[in-house]
């Protein structure tokens, strides 16, 4: 059982560090709410992490210095007994996990937390401690029974410390994190805690390398990925050797995944933040091209090129290129969705997807405007940033989205009559202008379906193999495609039909 430590609460739903934060927590289902403290003025023990009200309340001025805060700052006071109303009728109750910088502030807050000891409540917040190493002596000093966890800094082990403290965990930021780090304090006796990891790929490799608590400002996503499990893919930033152990695959396999989101990372950061250059047209007005599209064609092809040692095609939207039996090809369209590029609408997408003998087998789509990379392999199924895609039944169209894309600018023949269609059954049509990322879409359960009415793998191979991984079902209809969620293919190809 992984510890979920929520650090400073909820901070997805709430500002950090204030009631709304931990009540949020409580609810996402921490087990620990990791909190801030510092001491004003007057002495009063307040639950903040800055020095100053500046980054999160607008006040440039010192807490220390203060004697009358903002009102949603809560004092450790009032903390404790929130958290005593909200274990009130738990089973188990959520710790909380007090956090301080100095031995001024511990010595405030034990203050605080001694006179809670003494009231009717006490039994219903059960209340850890960790921070600097001073201020933690002086807690077992005072509180010989105390909980406390070592903050670790990376680099030789403070066995002297450890010894002192006598604690129950070793809490070492993510980026120490090793396998050799973990073996080494479970030899101790102890836990081992990281902090604070709020992405899935990060947290999958703690959960992978047998941490034993994780602080995170996501504790739903943490939540998640325990209850329903991670994917192999959300390893894909990893040393290619260390890839293929932990995805239980070959070598070639991880490499191709690793060089397939490595690329899409690329991508985001280019594309968010490269000029556009001059716009030209190539086959009629509306088919644009940006020095964007150029660029990005260019470096993925220079990197397979050098990282393949010519081993491989690649088959580009911009510089063409034609598959051949047998040698791995790389179907990439460096922006999907030229068009929305251009015209600053935040809908686009880079889609690269290797095949061999027309048969896809690791798939990227890159959505630069939000960040999101999907990642999918054959047989090992499809992520969105990390976190493992399913798609759930859909049993009925109504109250429903379906994806469709133009042919070019223009509606294709039978699109009228498909949309009416979809509109009696009372759902609604979306054009995103982006055909990969449409049904690269459908595997995260943005739209029931995606349509296209005619494949092309440049275009569309990513987005397909992405959906398939994820559990979508595909019907074609005499070159059109449609993508959807168990349960509503279907229907959707009857009314294309």
């Amino acid at each position: 059982m992984i510890t979920v430590v929520a650090h400073r609460g909820d901070c997805e739903s709430a500002r950090e560090n204030t009631p709304e934060a931990f009540a949020a927590a409580v609810e996402a289902g921490a087990d620990v709410v990791e909190l801030d403290i510092r001491t004003t003025a007057d002495g009063t023990s307040v639950v903040l992490h800055d020095a100053t009200l500046l980054r999160l309340w607008g006040a440039p001025v010192r807490v220390s210095e203060q004697r009358h805060l903002p009102a949603g700052i809560p004092t450790l006071a009032a903390t404790l007994e929130q958290f005593a109303d909200l274990n009130r009728e738990r089973s188990r109750p959520v710790s909380v996990l007090v956090d301080t910088v100095c031995v001024d502030d511990a010595r405030a807050a034990l203050e605080v937390v001694e006179a809670f000891a003494t009231g009717p409540d006490a039994a219903l917040v059960p209340i850890a401690w960790c921070g600097d190493v001073e201020a933690m002596l002086h807690v077992r000093e005072r509180l010989p029974e105390a909980d406390i966890t070592h903050d670790h800094d990376g680099g030789q082990m403070d066995h002297e410390s450890v010894r002192r403290l006598q604690p129950s965990a070793v809490n070492v930021e993510w980026i120490h994190l090793t396998e050799a780090l973990v073996e080494q304090v479970h030899r101790m006796g102890l836990e081992l805690a990281v902090w604070s990891i709020d992405d899935a790929p990060t947290m999958s490799l703690a959960i992978e390398l047998g941490v034993d608590r994780i602080t995170t400002g996501r504790p739903r996503l943490l939540r998640r990925l325990l209850s329903q499990g991670t994917s192999p893919l959300a390893l894909a930033g990893m040393e290619v050797g260390q890839l293929a152990v932990h995805a239980g695959t070959t070598r070639k396999t991880a490499h191709w995944i690793h060089v397939a989101q490595e690329l899409a990372q690329w991508s985001i950061g280019f594309t968010r933040t490269a000029a556009l250059g001059r716009v030209d047209s190539k086959a009629h007005a509306a088919d644009l091209v940006t020095q964007v599209d150029l660029a990005v064609e260019r470096h993925v092809r220079r990197v397979i090129e050098e990282t393949f040692e010519g081993r491989h095609l690649v088959v580009g939207e911009e510089l063409g290129g034609s598959a051949e039996p047998g040698r791995p090809t790389w179907f990439l369209d460096p922006v999907d969705g030229t068009t929305n590029l251009a015209n600053g609408l935040p809908w686009t997408s880079m889609s690269l997807a290797l095949a061999v003998d027309g048969q896809p087998v690791v798939a990227a789509v890159a959505q630069p405007a939000l960040g999101h990379v999907f990642l999918a392999a054959r047989e090992l199924g499809a992520t969105l940033d990390g976190v493992p895609l399913e798609l759930a039944p859909v049993p009925r169209l109504a109250g429903r989205t379906v994806l469709v894309e133009l042919d070019a600018h223009r509606m294709w023949p039978g699109m009228e009559r498909f949309l009416h269609g979809l509109a009696a059954q009372h759902c609604t049509a979306r054009i995103m202008g982006s055909g990969t990322l449409s049904l690269a879409g459908i595997a995260a359960g943005w739209a029931a379906a995606g349509v296209v009415h005619r494949f092309s793998p440049v275009d569309h191979l990513a987005g397909l193999l992405i959906a398939q991984e994820a559990g979508a079902e595909v019907r074609e209809l005499d070159g059109a495609f449609v993508v959807a969620a168990p349960g509503a293919a279907g229907m959707v190809a009857d009314l294309l039909a």
